[in-house]
C-alpha cells in the first residue's frame, strides 16, 4: 500500500509531459500558417521540424522570418500548422515554448 501511494505521489509531482526540451540550429524553411502559427524546419545540430505558436515566449528578435536565421529554445508538445485550406494541407510539429532568434 506504502509503494501505491509513493508511487502515485511521484507521478502527480513530476509530471512527464510538463518536460521541455532544446533545440536550436539553422532554419532550412520557414512557412506562415493559417491558423496564426509559424512552421520551421531547423537543421543541425538539434533540428526537425518545430512550430512558433501566438503563444510562444519570444525574445528580442521576434518569431522566425526567413530561412538561413538560427533559433535557440525550447520546445514541448506536438502542434500542428494548417499551412493551406483548399486542398487541406496540415504540417505536424513541435510547439516552441521559449524561443531566441539571430537578426540574419
Amino acid at each position: 500500500m506504502r509503494a501505491l501511494i509513493a508511487s502515485a505521489l511521484l507521478t502527480f509531482l513530476f509530471p512527464l509531459s510538463a518536460f521541455a526540451f532544446p533545440f536550436g540550429g539553422q532554419a532550412a524553411l520557414v512557412i506562415p500558417c493559417y491558423n496564426g502559427a509559424i512552421y520551421a524546419f531547423i537543421g543541425p545540430p538539434i533540428g526537425g521540424p518545430y512550430i512558433w505558436t501566438p503563444s510562444t515566449q519570444t525574445y528580442r528578435n521576434g518569431p522566425p522570418t526567413h530561412s538561413g536565421q538560427w533559433l535557440l529554445g525550447l520546445a514541448g508538445a506536438p502542434y500542428y500548422c494548417i499551412v493551406s485550406i483548399e486542398p487541406i494541407n496540415v504540417f505536424p510539429g513541435t510547439a516552441i515554448m521559449m524561443l531566441g532568434t539571430s537578426q540574419q
